[in-house]
């Protein structure tokens, strides 16, 4: 089979592109947020149902894949359009000797100079197809720039009701700042009589990478054992200490 052309290998990047036999998974690369798969399950997607009723229906578009060197040439071109890239993703020691900050929820991925395809190589998408989100996005930013232009002609009673807002928002950043100033002093004080357990904390998590509800749960706690962090790295441990166990 004759390597497939740009047109074929952007048709099939948009059909598998959120496949569910790739099991993607994010990660950081180049400080941004991607979505990444190993070629071997690339090559599952390729002999899934949806490729084969595809490729019967419009051959010339979707190759048939008859045996691995088909698959490996229609993933050949899909390196040459730069529809996705090789990638090598880094352990936490190894993020430390590139520069990068290591990230438990999304691992870092490094550009590889090479790809051998291996069964357990890493790629990463740079082909991201515009969802309605995004249009949605950008018809409200549109209009939110207009409605600002149009203030001057806005009747009495918007102009009310955003002069109000506005106030509510400037006491909910200020009521924010004022707990952040309050619970480093409660903090700074319970040092004396609390300092073997960590300080005693207003909001443990209120600073914590988690959801807005969870960074005022629970109320109070002692030092870093009852941070949202500090229990999702034991829940880790658990899992990784079961896993070995098995």
């Amino acid at each position: 089979m004759t390597e497939p052309s740009p047109e074929s290998a952007l048709a099939i990047a948009k059909l598998l592109r959120t496949h569910k036999e790739l099991k993607q998974r994010q990660g950081l690369f180049d400080s941004r947020l991607v979505d990444f798969f190993r070629y071997k399950r690339f090559i599952r997607a390729l002999q899934s149902d949806q490729y084969k009723s595809k490729s019967n229906k419009q051959p010339n578009l979707y190759p048939p894949v008859n045996s691995d060197e088909d698959a490996r040439n229609i993933f050949v071109s899909l390196i040459k359009t730069q529809l996705v890239v090789p990638a090598v993703k880094l352990h936490s020691h190894e993020c430390k000797e590139h520069g990068l900050k290591p990230n438990a929820s999304h691992p870092n991925l490094l550009l590889s100079d090479k790809a051998t395809l291996q069964p357990d190589e890493y790629y990463v998408w740079s082909y991201n197809p515009k969802t309605i989100w995004d249009y949605v996005m950008v018809v409200g930013i549109i209009l939110g720039v207009l409605a600002f232009v149009c203030y001057p002609l806005w009747p009495p009673y918007m102009k009310r009701a955003t002069y109000y807002l506005s106030l509510l928002a400037l006491g909910l950043i200020g009521a924010f700042f004022g707990i952040a100033i309050l619970r480093f002093i409660i903090y700074l004080l319970s040092l004396a009589a609390v300092s073997e357990k960590g300080g005693f904390w207003l909001f443990p998590n209120l600073f914590e990478d988690c959801g807005v509800i969870d960074s005022f749960k629970p109320l109070y706690g002692f030092g870093e054992t009852e941070c949202y962090s500090f229990l999702k790295k034991q829940k880790r441990k658990k899992r990784s200490q079961s896993k070995k166990k098995k």
